[in-house]
């Protein structure tokens, strides 16, 4: 027999039988085919279908590769499917095969596999198979092993050697995430492990934090120990070390345990002040409030003590919880000595002016900060080298680039035009460390981010000049179909990059003239006349969405005069698109969109939408949660500079979703923001719904936004307020998202337009059940602003009984009015 047998079994996916030729061969002809086996295999690997015949390959390998250290990485490289139960399944034959050759260098295969195993991504069974078979009752310790190994019913092959492994599956950072799923295995550990084992191991993973659903599994452990009051006496200080900065869920729990000691007479008084000022130090109002009533309580017996833990909540951001700090210590302070009631007072002049007269102390009036002076920013130099361009192109386009700096694009294909009409081969080989980095591309598809790809890469190939004779009104983007979805700015945006990959190919030109001067996209009016002047000095006609897109780059007080003296079509061009241009009407509308997919049937979802006239009639229909990573959407603003209105409205729809959603945005709505033109409603409706996104770092790009354009003088509170308090009342938005944000922008400088946001907002918002939260904002802003004035329907909330949040923070506020409650 000749390995052409065994490479026939390769190619045709015959596991069993290549098994079976396998395990019939001498040593002697192991040692032959392996030569033969690496040479098929790397042109194999080197060939279009590479990714077939991976499971015969592995078992390939199995059956003749000499040692450990050849063999761990082929069957890391070649991954067997899990086929439980088939009579062809491919790990079985491995582990038929691997048995059947006796190999003195297991162990040592056992461990480099192991050590091999991913984390991230646990689907390697095959992998596993290998470990748990040839492990006998030494199991290694790797991560991805352990990993797999709890993940894959790891306790239904449990041996008593594995014992040792639990502390490690403890530590294993995964671990938490699959208990957590996996509830048995939380049950197996505490009828299997030592308890003192387990307890330390589960405390010090809270400790040590993780995301939610790591921490969910430790927590679920913990609860199946069943920890005992002598158990929480000996850890009470790894139960007050998870106070500061742990999940809301871990510092919870250890505040249980913390109380649970301290009821059973056994907690330290010291400790619990300490715990006390870690918790006064959390965001989490309900914590909060739990440990100041818990605190409260030994008011009585350590009237000084309480007191000044207490007052570590003058310098919270909540008012409501600073109230009641001081309600408490109020209680307490005549049993104080005179020393402690001195520096309370003296700690009072960080509270509110009503806040700190109920302890008898004053508050100095706070000036309220100014917002810095907007300055438009430049925009970047040009790439100067072809080098520099290799860098920009895979720093934009590398692995962990999660979108692309609009002013980076514009870079890029400037330099590439520029270029290519310069030295077209030096350009090639410029580019070639980007193609190399992108063999996923695929033109087929038509997003911008596609396009921008692929007149990059278009730019390798030699110009082919058209047949026929080409006039200077050619569009090669006429007949392109546009993506579904993407609406028409991205679609417009597309277009033109399609035009460049085009016009490199078959119309080449020396330059673009769209290249912006101003980050916000704005031409200088002189320097594209220079730029167009050099078009005709030279000869030559921009391309015909290239010269678009720099006309509607200019400002809108642009003087025809600087253009008269241009005789070409694109200087009549621009006079005529000056004297005619006119902008599209933009309106709010409450618009109805049906969900075809949902439950089988039609569901109506009704909301705010921006409409276009003419452009976008139906705005409800486009982006409905758009990845932002094909459409490119953050360079949109700048396309149309001094319309943001009309981007605002093809992006409202996006950010609506984005409510609802963990998609990450750039910093789409600064971008907006730092744009031209008005700042209308669609803008607003654009910047209430970026204040509700679900990611806080959305709802910062908002806050961003928001700064800008009070720096600007251009955000109206009025109808900033109006939107949310209609988001919010249908809930649209939620209120625990928009209500620090506001907060922030407040505290940044522009304090006097966030009143006006509040006061167009509050009266839609009175029976809300979290208005308390902007009332709280509107007390610390009246009494900062002393805006005087009303507000319709405070009287009606302060004058309701009870001492409910909303009515306390309503009568401060009528307070602060003016006003008597």
């Amino acid at each position: 027999m000749s390995f052409d047998r065994i490479q026939a079994l390769i190619e045709s996916d015959q596991k069993l039988a290549l098994g079976e030729v396998l395990k019939s061969l001498t040593p002697g002809e192991r040692k032959e085919y392996v030569k033969d086996l690496v040479a098929f295999e790397r042109q194999h690997r080197a060939g279009d279908q590479r990714w077939s015949h991976g499971e015969t390959l592995a078992i390939a390998g199995a059956g003749l590769l000499p040692t450990a250290a050849v063999l761990a990485p082929w069957l890391v490289r070649y991954r067997i499917f899990f086929q439980g139960g088939r009579p062809d399944n491919g790990i079985d034959v491995v582990l038929d095969v691997l048995r059947h050759r006796e190999l003195p260098w297991m162990p040592d295969l056992v461990t480099r596999v192991a050590a091999r195993m991913p984390t991230r991504e646990r689907w390697r069974q095959d992998l596993l198979g290998v470990v748990l078979e040839f492990c006998g009752d030494d199991p290694p310790y790797s991560d991805g092993f352990l990993l797999h190994f709890m993940d894959f019913g790891g306790h239904t092959r449990w041996k008593p050697a594995f014992d040792a492994l639990v502390p490690r599956m403890l530590e294993v950072v995964g671990s938490g995430g699959i208990m957590g799923a996996r509830r048995h295995w939380p049950e197996f550990l505490c009828d299997r492990a030592d308890r003192q084992v387990l307890l330390d191991g589960c405390l010090a993973r809270l400790q040590q934090g993780g995301t939610a659903a790591e921490m969910g599994g430790f927590l679920v452990l913990h609860e199946i120990i069943e920890v005992t009051v002598e158990e929480i006496a000996t850890h009470a200080r790894d139960y007050v070390a998870m106070l500061p900065d742990s999940r809301s869920t871990v510092a919870g729990l250890a505040q249980d345990q913390c109380k649970r000691l301290d009821d059973a007479g056994r907690l330290d008084f010291g400790l619990l002040c300490e715990a006390s000022r870690w918790v006064f130090g959390r965001t989490e109002k309900k914590l909060v409030r739990a440990q100041l009533v818990w605190l409260g309580k030994h008011g009585k017996a350590n009237p000084d003590e309480v007191v000044l833990t207490v007052a570590e909540l003058f310098a919270h951001e909540s008012d409501d919880l600073r109230g009641q700090a001081v309600t408490v210590i109020a209680k307490h302070l005549g049993n104080a000595r005179d020393t402690t009631q001195a520096e309370i007072r003296t700690l009072a002049e960080q509270l509110p002016g009503d806040l700190a007269a109920q302890l008898g102390g004053t508050t100095s009036q706070e000036q309220a900060p100014e917002l810095a002076a907007f300055e438009p920013r430049p925009f970047p130099s040009p790439i100067a080298t072809l080098d520099e361009l290799t860098r920009e192109l895979l720093s934009a386009f590398g692995r962990n680039s999660s979108y692309v700096e609009p002013s980076t694009a514009e870079r890029i294909v400037e330099a590439v035009v520029r270029f290519a009409w310069q030295d077209r081969e030096a350009l090639a080989q410029a580019i070639r460390p980007f193609a190399e980095n992108t063999p996923w591309f695929d033109d087929s598809q038509h997003t911008p981010r596609s396009e921008l790809i692929g007149a990059v890469l278009d730019a390798r190939d030699k110009p082919r000049p058209l047949k026929h004779e080409v006039s200077t009104e050619l569009d090669f983007a006429r007949n392109r179909k546009p993506e579904d979805g993407i609406g028409a700015v991205g679609d417009e945006l597309a277009k033109r990059l399609y035009e460049i990959g085009r016009g490199l190919v078959h119309l080449p030109k020396p330059a673009l003239v769209s290249t912006p001067t101003e980050m916000s996209g704005l031409i200088d009016p002189a320097t594209l006349a220079g730029r167009l002047a050099r078009a005709e000095a030279e000869g030559w006609e921009p391309w015909q969405r290239d010269l678009r897109q720099a006309l509607q780059r200019l400002p809108r007080d642009t003087d025809p005069g600087l253009f008269a003296s241009l005789t070409g079509k694109a200087g009549a061009k621009v006079r005529d698109w000056l004297a005619t241009r006119t902008d599209p009407e933009v309106a709010i509308a409450e618009r109805t969109y049906r969900h075809p997919w949902r439950y089988s049937s039609y569901m109506a979802e009704t909301g705010l939408y921006a409409t276009v006239t003419p452009g976008l009639e139906e705005p409800e229909q486009f982006l409905r949660e758009n990845d932002g990573w094909g459409s490119m959407m953050e360079w949109w603003p700048s396309l149309l500079p001094v319309q943001r209105e009309v981007v605002a409205a093809h992006l409202v729809p996006h950010l609506r979703a984005r409510t609802a959603s963990k998609g990450v945005d750039g910093p789409l709505l600064p971008m907006l923001a730092e744009a031209h033109g008005p700042a209308g409603p669609a803008l607003h409706l654009a910047l209430s719904y970026g204040l509700g996104a679900e990611l806080v770092v959305n709802r910062a790009h908002a806050v961003d936004a928001v700064l800008v354009l009070a720096a600007r003088d251009q955000l109206d509170g009025g109808t900033l307020g109006d939107f949310l308090g209609q988001l919010l009342d249908i809930g649209d938005l939620v209120m625990n998202r928009v209500a620090p944000g506001l907060r922030d922008v407040a505290r940044s400088g522009a304090a006097r337009q966030i009143w006006d946001v509040l006061a167009a907002a509050l009266p839609r918002l009175w029976t809300h059940n979290r208005v308390a939260d902007l009332v709280e904002l509107a007390v610390e802003l009246a009494q900062l602003l002393q805006p005087g004035g009303e507000v319709p329907g405070l009287a009606a909330v302060a004058a309701r009984k009870g001492s409910s949040k909303s009515v306390v923070q309503a009568n401060r506020l009528m307070n602060a009015l003016g006003g008597t409650a």
